[in-house]
C-alpha cells in the first residue's frame, strides 16, 4: 500500500471527502446567515432609492412648471413695464445714466 505522509490513498480521500463536507457545509450556512439577509436589504434598499428617485422626479418638473410660469410672469411684466415706461415719458436707460 502507498502511504503519502503517513497515511494511504484511502485515508486521504476519506478526509478530502470530509473537508469537502464541512466546506460546503460553512458556505451553505454563510449564504444563509450572511447573505441573503443583505440580498433582502440591498433590495429593499434599491426600491426605496428608486421610490425617491420617482418623488425628485415630480417635483423637479413641478419645480420646472413653476419656473415657466414665472418666466411668463416676467416677461409680461417687462412688457407692461416698457409700455408704462413709454406712455408716461420715462425712459429706464436714461434714468441709469444721471447716476
Amino acid at each position: 500500500m502507498h502511504l503519502l505522509f503517513g497515511m494511504s490513498i484511502d485515508e486521504w480521500a476519506e478526509m478530502l471527502s470530509a473537508l469537502a463536507v464541512i466546506v460546503s457545509c460553512g458556505s451553505w450556512l454563510f449564504k444563509r446567515i450572511a447573505l441573503d439577509p443583505l440580498r433582502a436589504d440591498i433590495q429593499l434598499l434599491s426600491q426605496q432609492i428608486g421610490q425617491q428617485l420617482k418623488v425628485h422626479e415630480k417635483e423637479l418638473a413641478d419645480l420646472e412648471g413653476q419656473l415657466k410660469s414665472h418666466d411668463h410672469e416676467l416677461d409680461s411684466h417687462s412688457v407692461r413695464l416698457t409700455r408704462l415706461e413709454d406712455r408716461t415719458g420715462i425712459k429706464g436707460d436714461d434714468k441709469h445714466n444721471e447716476d
